[in-house]
């Protein structure tokens, strides 16, 4: 079994990287750099990984064989039993169209391709489809998996001159990989966040400190500041940097201080004292098991509210973590006889997460109606050479019809050779309402023109308009042109009416006032539709939620709002009192049922999730909306 010599300071650096992250996930806005930790733990991992290699490449005693199988026990264990508990927890806690989602999710971590799933399929860290993977937390063990697969190879190949080339090698790869990151972080912001090949700097740089010559002992004081330093920098990431940047080099190179310049001095002794390194000797079971305590226990109906709550949650994380690193981590590292009984865990595993991820199971709510969701979504299909390629318009149910022409600038309805006199703009709770706008421009027989995008793309941009970063639909470029033909078709059509929806609580920022500005120095009218109130629900279908709870009977339903209308009516109210030209369509109180929120009205489901209404309920504003169209475009023109 291959070692070497302990350094407490680094059990104490991972204790350092493993608070924060648990934090951030707990509230992200006491610590917004919290995810940073994940960085740190990046560099540790490709420091000692590439320490014990070399070690054994100069006693001649490397074999691939070995190092995995030391990989499996240290890795597989511990990953088994908390995905064999979120999957049994979820088999009988969360409604059953949902459980098949679990199972690809962790049929994906067992696989160590979360990361890859994640980019594809879950988006943004930090969006709301996220909140609802239990299994999230492992891209960055799939990313390290995935590391230890190709980089000891690299270093085999090598070996004979390991001195002299290998930390060449490295030192390119380490600039490779923080170039392509950098740029990706822009183009396309998700892959500079989950792939390897954007973050396999973090993990070269713990190999370089690992391979270059350690620092002389007559030197040692003198630079053991830089230890602390190092955990200085660490500690400013934390607090100061909020988002995939630059700023990760900050919590990069703070480690690297740490790790190369703190076996003595200040750094040294607060990173060993023995609460410190107890708490990083668990770190990897309190990462694995913190986000699925946290996500099943709020979709299974506990709300993690107030100072109690979330002490209660680190006990809870604490108690399945210790019993995990003592009964599970430590007695299947230790022991290599132990291969068989984890290979079969893991084909168990395995077969239960391909169970619930293959075999759709669905509660029966026949008895109601189907829930529409028409979306007349703007999703970019971008080609340089032809913007009018841009959009690829979903218009999601096959059996539906409007007069709708798409082109390349948008979603028209009776406007194919006219500019249209209303333009509406925005996200998810745009095009939840679009079915609704569709239908009054066509009963009203005005020209409309939608740019609406789903999963948070914001209605507001930047003026004047600049490249930027991307999003989560858009690279940095379709972002640019997004923008550029809203901006022209605003200047170029100059409507009678701009209607803006959003999920308005947290979609505030300087660019809502440089477009609602320009908008008022044209003196056109703007109209934001109010959102519906959010209900108190975990779950992304209503009526498989309704009947998992054994709430799907008779034919209206209410349930909970959530306490966050105030808030977006304090945010509408400010947009109203900043602009003249700005009003607001209420839509809140059409679904209000005394102090609760009706979801199911005459067996037709009016909301789709929490905070998206169905077409059915998106229909109910039509009266209203018809009614302030119709006094803004019987007006007359402003001088």
């Amino acid at each position: 079994m291959s070692t070497i010599n302990y350094r407490p300071e680094i059990d104490g650096l991972r204790a350092f990287a493993v608070v924060p992250v648990i934090a951030f996930h707990i509230n992200p806005s006491k610590l917004p750099g919290g995810f940073i930790g994940v960085d740190v733990f990046f560099v540790i991992s490709g420091y000692l990984i590439t320490k014990i290699i070399s070690k054994e490449m100069d006693a001649d005693t490397f074999s691939f064989r070995a190092f995995w199988a030391r990989r499996i026990r240290r890795i597989l264990p511990a990953l088994l039993l908390v995905t064999a508990c979120t999957l049994l927890f979820s088999f009988f806690t969360i409604p059953r169209l949902e459980q098949q989602l679990v199972g690809v999710q962790g049929l994906m971590a067992l696989a160590s391709l979360a990361n890859i799933y994640s980019w594809k399929s879950t988006g943004d860290y930090w969006g709301p489809t996220a909140e609802d993977s239990p299994f999230l937390h492992t891209w960055s063990l799939s990313l390290e998996e995935q590391f230890y697969i190709v980089f000891p190879a690299l270093l085999w190949i090598f070996s004979s001159r390991k001195a002299v080339v290998i930390p060449r090698v490295i030192g390119l790869l380490v600039a490779f990989s923080f170039c392509l990151f950098s740029w990706w972080k822009t183009a396309d912001p998700m892959a500079a966040f989950y792939l390897l090949p954007a973050r396999s700097w973090e993990l070269l740089v713990g190999a370089l400190i690992a391979i270059l010559p350690s620092k002389s002992h007559s030197a040692g004081r003198a630079l053991n500041v830089l230890g602390s330093l190092g955990l200085c920098m660490i500690i400013v990431a934390y607090f100061c940097i909020n988002t995939l940047d630059h700023g990760l080099a900050l919590g990069v190179i703070g480690a690297a201080c740490i790790i190369s310049f703190s076996d003595s001095g200040a750094c040294h002794r607060l990173l060993s004292n023995p609460a410190i390194t107890h708490i990083g000797k668990l770190s990897y079971s309190l990462y694995l098991w913190h986000w699925p305590v946290l996500v099943l226990s709020r979709r299974a109906g506990y709300a993690w509210q107030g100072t109690r709550s979330w002490i209660m949650l680190v006990l809870l994380t604490y108690a399945l973590s210790l019993l995990t690193y003592t009964f599970v981590e430590t007695p299947f590292r230790r022991r290599e006889s132990t291969l068989k009984p984890i290979f079969l865990a893991f084909m168990i595993s395995l077969a239960a997460a391909s169970g619930m991820g293959f075999i759709q199971r669905a509660y029966d709510t026949s008895t109601y109606e189907h829930p529409l969701w028409v979306e007349y979504n703007c999703s970019p299909r971008w080609a340089p050479s032809n913007s009018s390629s841009f959009f690829n318009v979903d218009i999601s149910n096959p059996f539906y019809s409007r007069d709708v022409f798409i082109t390349g600038t948008g979603i028209r309805v009776n406007c194919e050779n006219s500019p249209p006199r209303v333009v509406v703009l925005g996200d998810s709770h745009a095009t939840m309402w679009s079915d609704a706008i569709v239908s009054v421009a066509t009963e009203m027989q005005i020209p409309v023109s939608l740019y609406v995008m789903n999963r948070n793309e914001s209605p507001f941009f930047r003026i004047p308009i600049v490249r930027g970063h991307g999003t989560r639909n858009l690279t940095s470029e379709e972002k640019y042109a997004f923008d550029k033909m809203r901006y022209h078709a605003l200047l170029e059509a100059k409507p009678d009416l701009v209607v803006i929806a959003a999920r308005w609580h947290r979609d505030i920022k300087s660019s809502s006032f440089d477009l609602l500005s320009l908008l008022r120095a044209k003196a056109i009218p703007v109209l934001l539709i109010e959102d519906p109130p959010e209900i108190d629900m975990p779950s992304r279908n209503l009526l498989q939620h309704l009947a998992h709870h054994g709430q799907l009977s008779g034919s209206s339903i209410a349930l909970p709002a959530r306490t966050v209308q105030d808030m977006k009516r304090g945010v509408l109210q400010q947009l109203v009192e900043r602009y003249d030209n700005v009003s607001v369509l209420s839509t809140a109180d059409l679904f209000l049922s005394g102090e609760e929120v009706l979801v199911v009205e005459d067996y037709a489901p009016l909301y789709l999730d929490d905070d998206h209404v169905t077409v059915q309920g998106a229909r109910r504003i039509v009266p209203r909306l018809r009614s302030a169209i119709e006094r803004v475009l019987d007006a007359p023109p402003s001088l």
